[in-house]
């Protein structure tokens, strides 16, 4: 009878503590206890067995595997000697556990963790199936451990968070010698797109560290040369471990749905400058992260738990920028995963960064210019005398050096200083033994002559960061007089943007639906698998530079000739563009296509001018294509385009065409010739 009183009696104290603290876990968690002096960290059994029952019995099976409760006569000893001890409420422990900052740091979302190598916690969870994974469990496991340097040294962020939070715990890093400098500025890099790799098409990001912020304050982009200091700091890149000799398909394939593993891996900057800027020519942002002390340092100890972490990897989702961004999310509230869609380009990184507002300072301290080798080169040689233009370019040409003593000592040394820097830039695309003699030549003839900094001394123009343009995915709404037409876009840089390249055109996954006002049918009118355009300037006054423009276009549409709908093709084209400055650009090309129809083949031709200035661009296009056995097709279009803000726009756009003709003499369609037509863009 007194047992089942008993039993009454904590089944009451145990229901009414439910009601006092509603929905909370933490009445049925036991304190964690940590011995001072024997330098022990403890849970109560009783902790573990109640944590069970009020969370279930299998959201602890991985932690009781690390977790070993102690006896009870130990834990009577505690007890009996607790002016000795300190114990940490668990009402805290719950909180701390469910505390965004100690998720991220655990790369737990949505309620699974996301590493998959099967050493980074400490609860152990079957690699590739985290669902089981409990971050209560882990933080109980990572405070236990709190006196084994291995532990502590190889998750310093964890134990620097710790001791933010539970001041009371103090532990050392002091012991861990190869942690980074936790004081490091930290960086993230915009790299831009690059159109010969279509793993390269989107952009990249980088994150770099730096032993000095800079001066530069605010959003005014600053251009600086890199420092040796610049280029020895470290650097972490986020990217796939993709076999030797993958081919492209199965790169593609695996990309897409996961296959490959990921990690960042840390290297020097100047080896991720030789890359990005010295082989493959592209231009950088940077952008210096403007954090308080405790942030820095806890970000600067996540980067260097997160190399030892691997990941799932897709190419269009959970790529670089997707978790570089994600370092934004451990030291502030900015979302920058969250995003909609099973798409993720690197711009919308930088695009929330810059977007980011929480009525403190901007996240941005600075960002800096960094020119790829090829731009320092075309804009430093623009700033040259003709006459020192024409010897280089003769020099370029015919690899002989004697036209440079027709300048003066002065002028032949900054010739030689331009020569040695293009020599070192065409060895980065073409390393070859004579490549390197002839740049051991022009130092020979350089070391000749008086020191000179003429060359350092021209300036390389501020180049606006594209994140300042719109984001990367498109919706349109087109509306004309017998169509109403809605698309979207995954990934668009489109030449007419603010901010955006004039010569380059890139877009990814577009589709089209259009509404037929007279026939009253909806009929899906344009696919498009990728679209890129790359114009080189002809006149480009540095010898040996591309003069040779191209473009590539795959998908299904309408057959112009034919009207049969969903048509497949590709369309590739070479042809030949100019700059008249930085704002006007006109262009031509020879375009062949292959298709479903007919004799499956097409020649044409394309004319196009373009022109932008802040908020408003134009184009100007015709096109003539021709088949065998039909007549041909012209098209001449018009388009106005006026930005209403960052992320939409309006446009006008012209058309006028011959009527089509699906043989020599009956007429295809009696539309009018001239069509105009006014198109919404929402970017997001």
């Amino acid at each position: 009878m007194q047992k089942i009183l008993l039993w009454i009696a904590c089944l009451a104290a145990t229901t009414a503590g439910a009601a006092v603290l509603d929905e909370s876990y933490s009445h049925t968690l036991g304190s964690v206890r940590v011995d001072k002096e024997s330098e022990v960290t403890s849970i109560d059994e009783t902790a573990i067995e109640a944590y069970k029952t009020d969370r279930g019995a299998d959201s602890l099976s991985d932690a009781q595997q690390s977790i070993q409760p102690l006896n009870e006569a130990y834990v009577r000893e505690q007890k009996q000697d607790a002016n000795k001890d300190m114990a940490i409420d668990p009402i805290t422990l719950e909180s701390l556990a469910n505390h965004p900052q100690w998720q991220h740091l655990l790369f737990y979302k949505n309620g699974k963790a996301e590493v998959i190598s099967p050493d980074f916690y400490l609860t152990n969870p079957k690699p590739r199936s985290k669902r089981n994974f409990d971050p209560y469990a882990e933080l109980i496991v990572t405070i236990e451990q709190m006196h084994d340097d291995s532990i502590v040294c190889r998750y310093p962020a964890r134990y620097l968070w710790l001791n933010h939070h539970l001041p009371q715990l103090n532990v050392n890093l002091k012991n861990c010698s190869q942690l980074p400098d936790p004081n490091q500025a930290i960086s993230l890099i915009l790299i831009s797109n690059y159109l010969k790799n279509p793993a390269s098409s989107f952009g990249h990001v980088l994150v770099k560290t730096n032993t000095s912020t800079g001066d530069s304050d605010g959003l005014v982009n600053d251009v600086r040369a890199l420092s040796s200091e610049d280029l020895l700091n470290n650097s972490y890149n986020f990217g796939a471990r993709i076999p030797a000799n993958e081919n492209g398909a199965m790169y593609a394939i695996k990309g897409l749905f996961g296959l490959y593993d990921a990690g960042f891996s840390e290297t020097e900057f100047f080896k991720q400058d030789a890359v990005y800027s010295k082989n493959e020519q592209r231009d950088m942002w940077e952008y210096v992260l403007n954090l308080g002390a405790f942030d820095t340092q806890l970000l600067n100890y996540h980067l260097y738990e997160a190399k030892s972490a691997r990941f799932d990897y897709y190419f269009i989702k959970q790529n670089c920028g997707y978790r570089s961004g994600e370092i934004l999310e451990l030291i502030s509230d900015i979302n920058t995963t969250e995003r909609i869609g099973p798409w993720y380009a690197p711009d919308y990184v930088f695009d929330q960064l810059l977007e980011y507002e929480n009525g403190a300072e901007s996240l941005v301290a600075s960002v800096r210019y960094l020119p790829s080798e090829q731009t320092q080169l075309r804009e430093k040689f623009v700033q040259l005398s003709k006459p020192i233009q024409k010897t280089i370019n003769s020099v370029i040409r015919t690899e002989d050096i004697t036209s440079l003593t027709n300048l003066n000592v002065e002028d032949r040394a900054l010739a030689l200083d331009f020569l040695i820097l293009h020599r070192a830039y065409k060895i980065s695309q073409d390393d070859t033994p004579k490549q390197r003699a002839f740049k051991s030549e022009l130092l020979s003839q350089r070391f000749s002559l008086p020191a000179s900094n003429g060359l350092a001394q021209l300036s390389v123009p501020n180049k606006i960061s594209p994140a300042l343009s719109n984001k990367t995915t498109q919706t349109k709404v087109v509306v004309s007089d017998d169509m109403a037409e809605v698309g979207l876009s995954l990934f668009v840089k489109d030449p007419l943007n603010a901010y955006t390249d004039i010569d380059r055109r890139f877009e990814a996954v577009q589709a089209s639906i259009g509404y037929n006002i007279d026939e009253h049918k909806w009929a899906l009118t344009d696919f498009v698998f990728l679209d890129m355009q790359q114009i080189e300037d002809l006149r480009q006054p540095l010898s040996g530079e591309p003069k040779l423009s191209w473009q590539l276009k795959t998908g299904a549409r309408t057959d112009g000739f034919t009207g049969n709908h969903h048509s497949p093709y590709a369309q590739a084209g070479i042809g030949a563009g100019a700059k008249f400055g930085k704002h006007i650009l006109g262009y031509s090309m020879i375009n062949a296509t292959v298709h479903d129809q007919d004799r499956h083949a097409d020649i044409g031709i394309e004319f196009g001018v373009r022109a932008k200035r802040e908020r408003q661009s134009v184009e100007l296009s015709y096109t003539a294509s021709t088949r065998e056995g039909r007549a041909a097709i012209d098209l001449t279009k018009l388009t106005l385009r006026q930005q209403l803000s960052k992320n939409n726009d309006v446009r006008l756009m012209m058309t006028y065409s011959d009527s089509m003709r699906s043989d020599n003499s009956a007429v295809l369609s009696n539309r009018d010739n001239l069509n105009t037509a006014m198109a919404w863009h929402h970017y997001w």
